[in-house]
């Protein structure tokens, strides 16, 4: 057990809390994904516009040299650096993309969000996956930018129908939407007395070992051609609402749990 004890405004009396280490454990874990994801953001911010600036500069250069070149053969090279330059612009420009884009704050039922991204895994991956919905429809709706979350829940749920590309072809591949309500929750360093609990469950191979601790790092990918953003992203937008995105993975079940407070 972790023992707390405080002083109360009362003299001579104190609070003794006692704690699971489990709890101070996870308490632990949280502070260091919020620190790490708010390290993450100054690097993404600092390197990206210090790529940006060159990189309009070789693209220049690259299509004046084209201008002067009459060999078809030497024109083929720059091209690919144009193209180049224009792929590493793309990147730079959705490394960005989350501090640039005002945040629009409505009212947000996390169904709705829910149905939008399923409906899009439904269509991108028609057969061999099933999307099971597990609502609790007593959950109120929240103060937040609606079209976030969507982008959000969506990169999680893209990322886990990628993970069953095996599962798919076999045809029992199965992601569950499962939404819950937390009480008297401790997250982000405070605590709530209601949270929204979002899973995102796979029944996939689970997160690779030697990526577990690194999977919110931005450019960390457990596939061959990711972008390695689409968890860091995610998680960016998670936090723009005061919330947390957690990861339990095991062979045969990967539970991505996105917390966010409510009122």
């Amino acid at each position: 057990m972790h023992v707390v004890v405080a002083q109360t405004e009362t003299p001579g009396e104190i609070i003794v809390e006692l704690l699971p280490l489990e709890q101070q454990t996870r308490q632990e874990r949280e502070e260091r994904l919020i620190d790490q994801a708010q390290a993450n953001k100054e690097l993404i911010r600092n390197l990206a516009h210090e790529i940006k600036n060159p990189l309009g500069g070789i693209r220049g250069a690259a299509q004046l040299l084209e201008l002067e070149l009459d060999n078809r053969q030497l024109t083929e090279y720059t091209q690919v650096i144009i193209h180049e330059a224009d792929r590493l612009q793309s990147l730079v420009d959705r490394l960005l993309a989350p501090h640039r884009r005002p945040h629009v704050v409505g009212d947000v039922n996390i169904h709705e969000v829910c149905e939008r991204v399923r409906s899009l895994i439904v269509a991108e991956f028609p057969k061999g996956l099933r999307v099971v919905r597990d609502y609790d429809i007593s959950i109120p709706e929240f103060r937040g930018d609606r079209e976030q979350l969507i982008q959000a829940v969506l990169n999680i749920a893209h990322n886990a129908a990628h993970a069953l590309t095996e599962r798919i072809a076999a045809g029992d591949a199965q992601i569950t939407l499962r939404t819950r309500v937390g009480r008297q929750l401790t997250f982000g360093k405070q605590r709530y007395r209601l949270a929204l609990e979002l899973h995102v469950i796979d029944n996939g191979p689970g997160v690779p070992d030697s990526i577990k601790d690194r999977i919110f790092f931005p450019l960390v990918s457990g596939r061959d051609g990711g972008s390695g953003l689409g968890l860091t992203l995610a998680q960016t937008f998670v936090q723009q609402h005061h919330g947390l995105i957690e990861c339990e993975s095991v062979p045969g079940q990967t539970d991505f749990k996105i917390l966010i407070p409510l009122p």
